[in-house]
């Protein structure tokens, strides 16, 4: 009994924790290839300030759902709308599974998963400057960020660390000034990321490790895409529609 109760303190300092923590959103941030990070195009110096004012991470809290479970089959579904909204679940051990569903602005989702089946899925519908971060820390993972309609200014950040991986970025119509940061860190890997609609917005994959895979589409002017993939397999495919882009692959 007191390894569980540990167990789910444990959970409930890490995904309360998160807001406190340094942002990795900056894309200079990545030092593994310094080359990769240098203001080549314009576009890439825009995205500094565009960062600046992404600040959904620090608000103050006004209406929160906390979920957190330790141990066995686990899963969790929120729902909530209007506006200002945060939603936080934290999921330690065997079958995990939740479902964030957020409508209207400036709502944010963490969902923090270690350990056994993962799957998160987040949706963020109509209003603007949403976040939302999925961290997924060992076994199947998986992850599935959907930001639609009108959500100018949104960020979506996955950090998966072992095992099966993969991550769907979905961000689109009326979407400008959007950002997507997908990391993953060993094993079968895979990532795609869709900015439909969408100028001015940024996608970076980071991947480290065993099955890699990427593919990036941009549909929309001004955008940036970074891809960095070490070790192992390797595959990078950015396609952008639009002008003024810019799209960078590094494998090493």
């Amino acid at each position: 009994m007191k390894t569980q109760i540990t167990t789910i303190a444990a959970a409930i300092a890490l995904v309360s924790a998160f807001s406190a923590s340094a942002d990795p959103r900056d894309y200079q941030d990545s030092t593994t290839t310094p080359n990769a990070n240098t203001t080549t195009e314009p576009v890439f110096d825009a995205q500094l300030d565009i960062r600046s004012g992404l600040n959904g991470f620090d608000r103050d809290q006004t209406r929160t759902s906390l979920i957190v479970q330790a141990g066995n089959d686990n899963a969790a579904e929120t729902t909530q709308g209007g506006s200002q909204q945060y939603s936080r679940v934290g999921q330690v051990g065997d079958d995990n599974t939740s479902s964030v569903y957020q409508t209207g602005a400036q709502h944010e989702s963490i969902v923090y998963q270690i350990g056994t089946g993962n799957d998160a899925s987040v949706t963020q519908l109509r209003g603007e400057l949403n976040d939302s971060y999925i961290s997924q820390e060992g076994h199947n993972n998986s992850a599935k960020v959907l930001q639609v309609k009108n959500s100018n200014f949104s960020d979506s950040i996955i950090e998966q660390t072992g095992d099966g991986n993969s991550a769907d970025v979905y961000q689109a119509f009326s979407t400008d000034e959007t950002w997507s940061l997908v990391s993953q860190n060993g094993y079968d890997n895979e990532a795609n990321v869709i900015q439909l609609n969408a100028d001015l917005s940024a996608s970076y994959i980071y991947q480290e490790d065993d099955g890699h895979v990427a593919t990036v589409g941009q549909y929309g002017m001004e955008n940036v895409s970074t891809i960095r993939q070490n070790a192992s397999a390797a595959s990078a495919t950015h396609l952008q529609y639009g002008n003024g882009n810019s799209a960078i692959s590094t494998q090493w």
